[in-house]
Order: C-alpha cells, then structure tokens, then sequence
C-alpha cells in the first residue's frame, strides 16, 4: 500500500493526550514523508523531544481487509549511552519491516527481542492493550456548564436540547430542555 500517497506531505500531524488534566495536551509537527512510522518519528523528536523510532505495519487481504496490524516505539531513557544508541539504529537498519514480523506470526515479545536482541531485553510486565475513553455525561455536563448561562438558554431555546459527539470514542450525548434547565441551575 502506498500510504504516503493517501496520507499525503502537507499538512500537520497533531496529537491529542487526555492526561487527566483540565485541558488535553496537544502536540502538533508538520508531516515530513507521509509515512506514518517516520511522521510519528519525528513528533516524538520535535513536539515531546524524545529520541524515538516508531515502525508501523500493516498486512492487507486481496479484497482490501485488514489481516493483521501492528507497530513498536521504542523511546531512550535519558542519559542513554551514544554505544547503546549506536547499537539500536545498526539493529533497527537490519530488521525486516514489522509487517513482515507480524506475517511470521510473531508475538510482541519475540519482536521486541528481534529489534534489540533477547539479552537486552528484560520484560517487568505484561498488560493488555485497550482502548478506553473517559468520556462520561457527567463530563459533558461540566463541560456544558462551562460554557456559561447565556449558551445554555440559546441551546434551550433556539435548539430545545443538545447534541454532542466524543471527538475520541464517537460516543453521542443528548441533553433534552429539561436536563440542560438542571444545568443552567448550576451556573455560577
């Protein structure tokens, strides 16, 4: 698949990060090849200043399905040793892409021992890996709230409810008049 010809060389790639704070981080650099592993590459080094190398793959069936997908970062630890670094870039020059370790059937853990050698790796844990969003109507409602008494009558009046949609999970919230008069009640 020719993915820099979809995803394009202009434009931006921008990441946002719910770390549980009042605003979202986001972090935005401007694509440099289109490929994704190499765009990535270069936010972790640009927008985070962290020395990365991100590789993405993709296996797609004839009829235009996804057979399997998968990816790795791996991140230095501050005060890496240039040796260690050297090392890293020699190993990651050689490796086939990760879709074709994927192809092979390879687990996680025998890819990451792939990319950097079984003796250097010491796995501290195994968590599987979710999506989960922590969007709620309660949220939403707060979020409502925050937008002050005058947005919320118009949405009252003008509207007679509201409708907002999660920008991470998709999920729709609806607030009939009623539900957004208890919430005009609460504006301070």
């Amino acid at each position: 698949m020719d993915v820099a010809r979809a995803v394009g060389t202009e434009g931006y790639l921008s990441v946002v990060k719910d770390l549980g704070l009042k605003e979202h981080f986001t972090g935005s650099v401007p694509i440099v090849s289109g490929e994704l592993g190499e765009d990535f590459t270069y936010y972790f080094a640009s927008s985070e200043q962290t020395p990365s190398s991100v590789g993405v793959g993709v296996l797609v069936n004839p009829d235009n399905t996804i057979l399997a997908a998968g990816g790795f970062i791996i991140q230095l630890m501050p005060g890496a040793d240039d040796t260690i670094i050297e090392k890293i870039e020699k190993r990651l020059s050689t490796i086939p892409p990760i879709s074709k370790l994927i192809e092979r059937g390879m687990s996680p853990e025998e890819i990451i021992h792939s990319l950097l050698g079984e003796e250097n790796v010491k796995m501290l844990e195994k968590s599987p890996i979710t999506f989960k969003c922590y969007c709620s109507k309660e949220r939403i409602e707060n979020a409502i709230i925050s937008l002050g008494a005058d947005e919320i009558k118009s949405m009252i009046e003008e509207d007679h409810g509201a409708e907002t949609r999660c920008h991470f999970c998709n999920e729709v919230y609806t607030f009939s008049e009623e539900e957004l008069k208890v919430l005009l009640a609460q504006v301070k």
